[in-house]
């Protein structure tokens, strides 16, 4: 870090120093000098990307945020840019505008001086506090996903006990069924071949009972089997633990016939009933052990499902789920005092409290009394459900937080961009209207043998250095895009404006100044002013209170018919290119190396046209399908 400091002092010096020789009235020494500051902050620019990198490997996270502000802090101030001005201004000898540009790179050169010493963090603290906040929501997003596993596995310890109770009961029920239905067949076997007068009459009677209760237990019995049928299925939302076996999937029990059964049994007793009715007491005995068989069948079925649900119960030991619970709500409480902590420290922005702290604290005590509940071996469902509920608004709120603190973010960003675009369009002019004059100055100055001046040549090599400064221009001004990452469009435009400057700066490089290089000058300018008309259109839009759309439900950049303008602009670009190509290029010409490449690009664009086009499509429908689910 120390080197930072001292590059950046040094081009605070090297700032200063032109300022000084200025009012010594001593020209040769400026722009020296200035070309010597230029250097060294491109140096400490470079030297900071390569540390970013370094420590974000490395994991030193309180100085990436910090190189991280720097960088952010010379993209949005346009320090590089600003010194290119100055350097021009030099040249065209306009003295005092370069001092009054000098004295404001100075300043923002202290700034950034400043930033990296930790004395002026108030970008750094907007962005920090983003962060922290998304790593806030993680935690909760997860505590809500363990809460609700823990609850389910509750709820489903308590549907098992509640199924196995009653289970039990519907067998004391059957046997109860069973041991009437034999005293019945007794009574009836007493009777013997011959019954006398209406001595089958009462017992009539009785099986008509019995199968009216059987009848109404294999009711009861199908709910019983619904059930199981539901239980033996394990909860999605209940995933093991670290050093846990996954749970495996049961195989259907066989108590799914227990209600058929039954019903079976209530069938046979009314055919004994219809035997005794017609005092034929013997020939009911048949149907009589058919009943009987087939409550001991219930019996058998009934047994089994509560094996089932026994075994099942076995998977949920009351041990687990309470040191789950505890883990939980350890996790829980640590996150509380960690937001509490942040405030405490004033990490939060203005000062304001932690969004969602409240509501995880008060998730706390309620874990506390559910842990509690399942060592004592009681399922804790509602608890869960309680502080589960508490962890969902504490999620929302930070959601809530999070898109504003979006919205702060790509409102800066629209106005960085905005200016960056701005200042890049009246740099880009003034580089055509030299190129301009250049192509006109060379026709009338050639040297003897045809060739170029070294005055002159140095000219057109001042404009190809300006042109690639643009590209860095753009280059950051795509970082900023691609990091705000809710646009579709825009960095596929400004990646294209990079090219456009390469391809200019090349040209220029071999000292080209003809129509074809102002050509794609002019295409710069329209890009950038199509860019910043977007921009600016989006930022009234927000100023009116608009809403800009939404993005994998974040707040995006851009309204997404901004993106679509640029898609048109770009088709329509692609479309003269076509045209000037078909009308300029002879046919003889087409089949050369140089006509092959231009087709190539030709094709390569509308392809871009193409897959923006779908993306555009696909944004599309999720906003409306995002409105339709409102």
């Amino acid at each position: 870090m120390r080197r930072f400091f001292a590059l950046a002092c040094a081009a605070i010096c090297l700032a200063s120093a032109p300022t000084k020789a200025l009012l010594a009235q001593d020209p040769p020494p400026v722009a020296q000098q200035q070309q010597s500051a230029e250097a060294r902050f491109r140096e400490l620019t470079e030297s900071m990307q390569r540390l970013h990198a370094y420590l974000t490997k490395a994991g030193n996270q309180d100085d990436v945020k910090l190189v991280r502000a720097g960088l952010t802090l010379a993209q949005e101030k346009k320090i590089q840019d600003a010194m290119g001005q100055v350097r021009t201004l030099l040249d065209q000898q306009k003295w005092d505008a370069a001092l009054e540009r000098m004295q404001s790179v100075r300043a923002d050169l202290v700034q950034l001086l400043d930033l990296l010493q930790n004395r002026n963090l108030d970008l750094a603290k907007l962005l920090e506090q983003l962060e922290r906040l998304k790593g806030y929501r993680g935690e909760v997003d997860q505590l809500v996903k363990d809460q609700a596993a823990e609850k389910d596995a509750s709820a489903r310890t308590q549907a098992l006990q509640d199924q196995l109770e009653a289970v039990q009961k519907a067998k004391a029920a059957t046997e109860q069924l069973l041991a009437e239905q034999q005293q019945l067949r007794q009574q009836t076997n007493a009777l013997g071949l011959q019954a006398v007068g209406e001595a089958t009459k009462p017992l009539a009677q009785k099986e008509n009972e019995l199968k009216a209760a059987t009848e109404e237990l294999g009711k009861n019995l199908d709910q019983l089997d619904k059930k199981a049928a539901e239980l033996a299925m394990p909860s999605e939302s209940a995933p093991p633990k670290d050093g846990e076996a996954k749970p495996s999937k049961p195989s259907p029990s066989s108590s799914s016939k227990s209600g058929n059964s039954a019903r079976s049994a209530a069938q046979s007793m009314s055919k004994a009933q219809q035997q005794l009715d017609q005092k034929y007491a013997e020939p009911s005995l048949k149907d009589q052990d058919q009943a009987i068989e087939q409550l001991k069948s219930t019996v058998k079925e009934l047994e089994a499902m509560a094996d089932q649900a026994r075994r099942e119960l076995e998977k949920l030991p009351f041990d687990q789920q309470a040191k789950r619970q505890d883990d939980t709500q350890h996790a829980t409480d640590t996150l509380a005092q960690k937001m509490e902590k942040s405030e405490q420290d004033g990490e939060n922005q203005d000062g304001q409290p932690t969004p969602g702290r409240k509501s995880v604290q008060q998730a706390v005590p309620k874990q506390k009394a559910a842990a509690g509940q399942l060592k004592e071996y009681k399922p804790a469902k509602q608890k869960q459900q309680d502080a589960k509920e508490d962890l969902e608004k504490a999620r929302d709120e930070l959601d809530e937080a999070i898109n504003q603190l979006r919205q702060q973010l790509q409102d800066e960003v629209l106005r960085a961009l905005e200016e960056r675009f701005t200042a890049m369009l009246a740099k880009q002019r003034e580089l055509s209207l030299q190129t301009k004059t250049l192509d006109k100055t060379r026709a009338q100055v050639l040297t003897a043998d045809g060739g170029l001046p070294a005055a002159l040549q140095s000219r057109i090599q001042a404009v190809a250095s300006g042109e690639q400064d643009l590209e860095v221009e753009a280059s950051d001004a795509l970082k900023l895009l691609e990091e705000e990452g809710t646009t579709a469009v825009f960095p596929e435009i400004v990646s294209d404006l990079k090219d456009q400057l390469r391809e200019v700066g090349k040209r220029c490089r071999g000292n080209a100044t003809d129509k074809p290089v102002q050509e794609r000058q002019f295409e710069v300018e329209q890009t950038l002013e199509l860019l910043i008309n977007s921009l600016r259109k989006a930022i009234e839009q927000r100023e009116g209170g608009g809403e800009p759309g939404q993005c994998n439900g974040q707040p995006q950049l851009v309204p997404i018919s901004a993106e679509l303008k640029l898609v048109r602009y770009l088709q329509e670009r692609v479309n003269k290119r076509t045209k000037d190509y078909e009308e300029g290029m002879p046919a003889e010409m087409r089949d050369t190396d140089e006509g092959r490449a231009e087709a190539v690009e030709l094709s390569g664009k509308q392809v871009k046209v193409r897959d923006l086009t779908r993306k555009l499509a696909t944004k599309l429908n999720q906003e409306n399908n995002a409105e339709e689910g409102k």
